[in-house]
């Protein structure tokens, strides 16, 4: 590496990404084996292609890699405490704020706190413990605000007048996110941690306007922007600002997943591609003014449009790339793209810590990377020359950022649009002349005439290529679900591009050098092991080391060597020595339900798909990631408890995209033919008496390793109960290797009592609380002579008040632990020759 500022900053960020996603109990060790690997760098003298190695840079590359794995490390401990807090008084000074229809969302700097209450069950600290202990991270912290109207569909008088800059005061709900509790689902906390904010405030009621303040030149910009906008179809001026200034939440949730499909949802993540049309148009515009001239006005020109975008880490970075492109190429001369965008990076990491872990960082700096370094070597290939000069451009900037950002699209969202890079290609054009037209709207907004047609033109394009970019997505196929590919897509992903760009030969010489070494090391061990041996086996093995050294040259016995690695790593990670454990796993979706149970034969039944409703779907936002992300993509049963919709409603999701070889639901009779039941299963799964399949009381569902599932009930169908469709919810008993876990669904006491009078045995090790622990379901005939090893929950938010303190009670006093979705994640319970362990997600 020429650079050795590159080589600096790259061995701080690879530090810093290992101290950020190594376990904490294995950081210590990764420290020291880093320690050891900078000791054995002093030492190193090659005497090959890199010439001569100075020293001083091998230490300051060690420290900058020890430097980025302690820093890494410690962010974690920046992120606040999960807290849940009623009725709390806030006097703040509002930073951002925007008004729509149904609400106003801001950020609000506190600056003083009075009064609230737990809302946290399990905290039974008094308010005044709450007031001196909970409040930390309050003080001069940034929360999101959100106002929302109240049942007459109006937000209260004094919150429209609010602007930015005024100082308010009001009740308001507050939660900090709790840490993630489900494998691969989205880290909320880590979102605001990266974006300066500490939680979330809901406010309770009206507020009282303390002094008014003045508000940003930016936010004045883009308040006269959306200003001029308001005579044009909502939806559409939504899109256009999300492509103006990065902001997604005025656009439609079923626009974003036609950009989604279409692999080009990024337009909305103002970056690198927003600041090149940004640079371009005013380097055009400012043609007229001399050269040093030009260049400052176009670097203030690219400041006032990253703080026009929230100054966002990605647009940040673009930004600081643009600048030193225009202070060099265009001032005094080439600059080291590749430097200035890793110092950028660096310095980000620097001033937070967090940033390693955002996806959008990650995203966008990969992006960055493929544009710099793999753009040029693309745009080298033959295939390439026939096209048109601005068209290849495009394709090896695509081609670019596509590669250098694949696994991590996949890891995080496991799709992948085949028709993405087309997409891209095509709509680069297009948004960039949406994006430059609508800047130049942006520029003229001060006069609503002057404006108007720009506006009308880039609404006129984006028209277009919604049109085009709706027809794209309806292509079968256009996007793939995808199943995590693990660690080892990443190592041959990218440790194919390392040999590409290093070189074969370079890469073939390094790893002969250190077999050689290891072959060297090999050796002095065994000379010092040979010295330990009984006297007539040394002389054996020296005779057999002479033999073999003689008759085998080097370049015969290195495929031996390779061969006896690779065995050796087989047979440490073959499946052979994994545990022979059966998981259940109880997905957090809220409040509802999903449980997946996978056998030692890796075989998956899945028992409900957790709630749907207009705005959420946990099928497709939970559910189907969580089993993408465990490698699940095949299911052999798909089990319905009953057709609320916070048990059926993800259904639809899963099936969609998980091949499933039956489904099972209770045998409800005709009552299959209510709306519920009719809206939740797709229309023609019901006329396949194949696939679906009706379960009764004394059915088994036989497993794989001995496993198998008792169905325990309804027993019958009951009518003129509590609640029909939960007292006929199918119940479940799975058992293996002598333990048991009660699957129940959301039996009510009617239920209860049918399947305690059948005498069935129905002791258990773990005892699945029915209907998210409603009072309803506490039925102590059955429950009193059960003895689990510990009961679980599957709860969310919600207004039933589940679940209900007298369920909590009962299990407390009988001093059995209880497992909560909404306050321990995902819950896994793994059965095997051990018993049952329990694995809280947090």
């Amino acid at each position: 590496m020429k650079d050795p500022w590159i080589g600096r900053a790259t061995a701080l960020l690879i530090g810093g990404v290992s101290g950020a996603y190594l376990p904490e109990q294995a950081r210590l060790w990764a420290f020291g084996v880093l320690i050891l690997l900078g000791v054995r760098l002093v030492f190193w003298r090659p005497r090959d292609f890199f010439g001569r190695v100075f020293r001083p840079e091998i230490l300051l590359l060690g420290a900058s890699l020890l430097f980025g794995n302690g820093y890494g490390a410690l962010a974690d401990r920046t992120l606040l405490d999960p807290i849940s807090l009623d009725h709390v008084g806030i006097v703040g000074h509002i930073q951002d704020w925007n008004i729509s229809e149904d609400k106003i969302v801001g950020i609000v700097r506190v600056e003083e706190v009075e009064g609230g209450t737990s809302k946290d069950t399990s905290d039974t600290a008094d308010t005044a413990y709450a007031l001196g202990e909970h409040w930390r991270g309050l003080y001069g912290q940034s929360y999101r605000l959100t106002v929302y109207a109240d049942r007459l569909e109006q937000i209260p008088g004094e919150w429209m007048r609010v602007q930015q800059g005024d100082r308010v005061s009001f009740l308001a709900r507050l939660e900090r996110p709790k840490p993630i509790g489900t494998p691969g689902a989205f880290d909320l906390r880590l979102y605001y941690a990266v974006r300066g904010l500490s939680g979330t405030l809901s406010a309770q009621g009206d507020a009282v306007l303390l002094s008014a303040g003045q508000s940003s030149l930016t936010w004045k910009i883009r308040q006269q922007v959306r200003s001029r906008l308001q005579v044009w179809d909502p939806e559409e001026t939504g899109v256009l600002e999300g492509i103006l200034f990065g902001d997604s939440s005025r656009i439609p949730d079923v626009v974003q997943e036609r950009y989604k499909v279409t692999g080009v949802l990024h337009v909305f993540a103002a970056s690198g591609s927003n600041v090149a049309f940004v640079l371009g148009l005013s380097w055009m515009l400012l043609r007229f003014l001399p050269k040093q001239l030009r260049i400052s006005g176009t670097v203030v020109v690219l400041l006032l449009y990253a703080a026009l975008c929230g100054g966002n880490a990605p647009i940040v970075r673009a930004t600081v790339l643009g600048i030193v492109v225009l202070l060099g190429r265009l001032g005094r001369g080439n600059v080291a793209t590749l430097r200035w965008l890793c110092l950028a990076a660096v310095a980000l990491f620097i001033q937070n810590p967090l940033i390693i872990k955002d996806l959008g960082f990650q995203l966008s700096f990969a992006a960055a990377w493929g544009l710099v370094v793999l753009a040029p070597r693309i745009l080298k290939g033959k295939w390439l020359e026939r096209l048109p000069k601005l068209l290849r451009f495009a394709v090896a900037g695509t081609l670019a950022a596509q590669v250098a950002t694949l696994p991590l699209l996949i890891s995080a969202f496991h799709r992948l649009s085949l028709i993405g890079f087309f997409a891209n290609v095509f709509i680069l054009f297009i948004l960039g002349s949406v994006l430059e037209v609508g800047l130049v709207g942006v520029i003229l907004s001060f006069s609503g005439w002057l404006s108007a047609p720009f506006f009308q033109a880039s609404l006129w394009l984006l028209a277009g290529t919604n049109t085009i970019l709706k027809m794209l997505a309806e292509i079968p196929y256009a996007d793939v679900w995808v199943l995590n590919p693990g660690p080892l897509f990443w190592i041959i992903w990218y440790g194919g591009m390392g040999i590409i760009l290093w070189g074969r030969e370079r890469v073939l010489f390094a790893v002969k050098v250190s077999l050689i070494q290891l072959s060297r090391g090999l050796s002095g061990s065994a000379l010092k092991i040979l010295e330990h041996c009984p006297l007539r086996l040394r002389g054996v093995l020296q005779r057999l080391q002479v033999t073999m050294l003689t008759r085998v040259r080097f370049r015969e016995w290195l495929p031996i060597r390779i061969g006896g690695i690779v065995l050796i790593v087989l047979f440490l990670w073959s499946p052979w020595n994994l545990q022979n454990d059966l998981e259940v796993v109880l997905i957090d979706v809220g409040q509802g339900d999903a449980i997946l149970i996978r056998t030692p034969e890796n075989h998956a039944i899945l028992l409900d798909a957790g709630p749907r409703s207009d705005r959420f779907d946990a099928g497709e936002r939970i559910v189907l990631p969580y089993l993408l992300q465990s490698r699940i993509g095949h299911l052999d049963a798909l089990l319905i408890t009953h057709e609320h919709q916070d048990h059926i409603g993800g259904v639809r999701a899963v099936l969609a995209n998980i091949p499933t070889d039956w489904v099972g639901i209770p045998d409800v009779a005709e009552q299959l033919e209510n709306e519920e039941w009719q809206e939740g299963l797709p229309f023609e799964l019901l006329y396949q008496s194949e696939r679906l399949r009706t379960l009764q009381v004394g059915d088994r569902i036989e497993l794989d390793s001995g496993a198998w599932l008792d169905v325990l009930g309804p027993t019958k169908v009951l009518r003129g109960t509590h609640s029909d469709p939960n007292n006929n919810s199918l119940v479940l008993k799975l058992n293996y290797m002598g333990q048991s876990i009660m699957l129940t669904a959301d039996m009510e006491q009617e239920e209860m009592e049918e399947i305690f009078e059948t005498g069935v045995d129905l002791e258990n090790s773990i005892f699945k609380v029915p209907h998210h622990g409603s009072r309803f379901s506490l039925y102590h005939p059955w429950l009193d002579g059960i003895h689990p090893q510990a009961v679980c929950i599957s709860v969310g938010k919600n207004t039933f008040g589940h679940p209900s303190p007298e369920v909590l009670n009962y299990w407390e006093e009988r001093h059995i632990p209880v497992y909560r979705t909404d306050e321990h994640g995902t819950i896994q319970f793994r059965i095997g020759e051990r018993g049952v362990d329990i694995l809280p997600g947090r």
